[in-house]
């Protein structure tokens, strides 16, 4: 044994029972600080690395993974598809909406059709177009609800966007007053 630890372990055996306590003390709080301050950042920088690491691998198995609402929502509305150009979305429309008003013999009733052009991410130097036809009309009540819901079914109208019915000057009719839409995609790039 080295003549350092010869004499450490020499003066601990002279000290009185106190003094070994406090030596004995004294020891233990060193070890506690070199490892609160040695140690304990150590582990603690390996345990955010970790949890870093979880939460990427989390993060890769959720992408991974189609989530629940894009499912449900895939399920619900089907493959989604582009729409088709301006003028034949347009038409399609009116047609769709002339269609069903001749197939319930009714001939009185007004039609307009107006656009408003929308920016979409995703579609470089494309735009959307939003084809509203004002469309009101007089029939029997029951054949004004089959008429709107013939519309809504209608592939070529995206949607019934307003919709206003009131008592007709005949009795048992009905005044309607609708907006379909449709979408399209505008016919120039926009910068």
């Amino acid at each position: 044994m080295s003549s350092f630890g010869q004499r450490a372990k020499e003066q601990y055996a002279a000290m009185s029972p106190t003094g070994r306590f406090a030596v004995v003390v004294l020891g233990i709080t060193m070890l506690l600080l070199v490892w609160s301050e040695v140690f304990l950042p150590l582990a603690t920088d390996w345990s955010d690395r970790a949890d870093a690491i979880e939460a990427d691998i989390a993060r890769v198995d959720s992408a991974a993974v189609p989530s629940l609402n894009a499912t449900t929502s895939l399920l619900a509305h089907g493959d989604i598809a582009m729409p088709d150009a301006r003028g034949d979305s347009s038409q399609a429309l009116l047609e769709s909406i002339k269609a069903v008003m001749a197939q319930y013999g009714i001939t009185d009733y007004k039609l307009n059709e107006s656009g408003a052009g929308v920016t979409v991410r995703g579609l470089p130097g494309r735009r959307v177009e939003r084809i509203k036809a004002d469309l009101s009309f007089n029939a029997q009540g029951e054949d004004a609800v089959e008429i709107i819901a013939d519309l809504e079914a209608d592939q070529a109208i995206e949607g019934i966007d307003s919709l206003r019915l009131t008592r007709g000057k005949r009795s048992g009719t009905l005044d309607v007053a609708l907006t379909a839409q449709a979408w399209a995609l505008a016919g120039g790039t926009r910068r």
